[in-house]
């Protein structure tokens, strides 16, 4: 989905910063606000070129509030554990991180990918091999913000979708009222 003037205002305010790299709005909450945003993985700066492995950012500072919530509960190495003890889930981390690395290289222009391998392989690599938050062990999970975000925007994340669950569990759903108002814009398109 296109990315509008409105939707880079909003997106200031959900992040507390101008939003940069946006390549498009992934998904959208019910009010139509940006809720997870894909970021081009490449950030060129003055004299170099930095990478940036996490494509599908969760915007939405409400979701953002309550994921954090279920991972000061220590969540993040519980779910790591019941999906590494189920060899099916284990396969669909895998497949996700995959999936997600990807959905990444294709958003870089092949030449761009040429000439990143010959003169930097080691950020080639990073964003070829990668998985879900620019984790490079698919074991493993850095934080459940990254995989519920992947997991908005393509259902086979398996640790997002026991966030999903977790967010019903907890709040009784993942429909977000009260952020709606915090994240409108005050002009009018």
């Amino acid at each position: 989905m296109k990315c509008t003037k409105r939707d880079l205002e909003i997106l200031e305010k959900q992040l507390g910063r101008k939003p940069r790299n946006v390549v498009e709005i992934a998904t959208r909450c019910k009010n139509t606000n940006p809720q997870v945003i894909v970021t081009s993985p490449i950030l060129e700066k003055k004299d170099s070129v930095g990478i940036f492995p996490t494509t599908f950012w969760l915007a939405c500072p409400e979701l953002n509030y309550r994921i954090s919530k279920l991972e000061s509960k220590g969540l993040v190495q519980e779910i790591q554990d019941e999906i590494l003890s189920d060899e099916e889930l284990s396969r669909q981390l895998e497949e996700a991180h995959k999936n997600y690395a990807n959905y990444r290289l294709n958003l870089v222009d092949k030449d761009r990918l040429e000439e990143l391998k010959s003169n930097n392989y080691g950020q080639y690599k990073v964003l070829k091999d990668s998985g879900v938050g620019g984790i490079l062990e698919f074991d493993g999970i850095k934080c459940l913000h990254t995989h519920y975000a992947h997991y908005l925007v393509d259902k086979i994340n398996p640790v997002g979708k026991k966030v999903d669950e977790l967010l019903v569990e907890e709040y009784g759903t993942t429909e977000i009222e009260e952020c709606c108002v915090d994240c409108s814009s005050s002009e009018e398109d």
